[in-house]
């Protein structure tokens, strides 16, 4: 069975403030806003962020009790160093430089409100030694 769709929750004390935050600095769209619960998008894109109030009864209790994330959500955009830029300016603090990997990707890292780890992938041509070098023959 193939999934509908795909979803990710950040789980937070100020729902609010971390969906303002996408809002703002990822143009992502509210969808809907129940306060404890946000969901946002971006156009009719077949993916979806919810936010969702730690402590909410449908949140299990392991999770509510979590308060620092490990996870990590990758955004793919037109411009990394634009959008690191924007960021730094409006005050939000870089967790890594933007950098150029040799397998095609020019990224930095940057956390959400919540802590929640983002990577910020703007895709570019791999170096052509480093793809002879790890590509099968």
């Amino acid at each position: 069975m193939q999934p509908a769709a795909f979803g990710a929750t950040v789980v937070t004390a100020h729902p609010a403030k971390v969906a303002a935050f996408y809002a703002e600095h990822f143009d992502l769209d509210i969808t809907v806003d129940l306060g404890w619960f946000v969901c946002l998008r971006r156009g009719d894109a077949s993916w979806e962020l919810a936010i969702c109030e730690r402590g909410h009864s449908s949140v299990p209790a392991a999770v509510s009790a979590t308060t620092e994330s490990s996870n990590v959500f990758g955004f793919v955009v037109d411009d990394a160093d634009k959008l690191a830029a924007r960021l730094t300016e409006a005050g939000v603090e870089l967790a890594s430089e933007v950098v150029t990997e040799p397998w095609g990707q020019r990224h930095f890292f940057v956390r959400d409100p919540e802590g929640t780890w983002l990577d910020v992938i703007q895709l570019v041509a791999p170096d052509p030694e480093w793809l002879a070098a790890n590509t099968p023959t």
